[in-house]
């Protein structure tokens, strides 16, 4: 169980990382494009967007992988106790 744990975390850590690296990205060729203001704002909601559903999907894959893994342990476990 406890590898299970350590293999969840470092999928979190790593899907984190990497979208923090992607907003971080985005926001600062934003900030530093020489555009007005109104446009800037306008490309920030946009990528804002874009990024929220991208998080989402990144969450969603990240559970199904981990419930994948739980539930495999699981059947390993009830093989073995059978």
């Amino acid at each position: 169980m406890a590898m299970q744990e350590q293999s969840g975390s470092l999928v979190r850590t790593i899907a984190l990382a990497f979208i923090g690296g992607v907003i971080l990205g985005g926001a600062a060729g934003l900030l530093l494009a020489p555009k007005a203001g109104r446009d800037t704002r306008k490309e920030l909601k946009q990528y804002a967007n874009k990024v929220s559903k991208e998080v989402v999907d990144v969450a969603q894959r990240t559970k199904a992988g981990f419930e994948a893994a739980v539930e495999k342990g699981r059947s390993l476990l009830e093989s073995k106790a059978a």
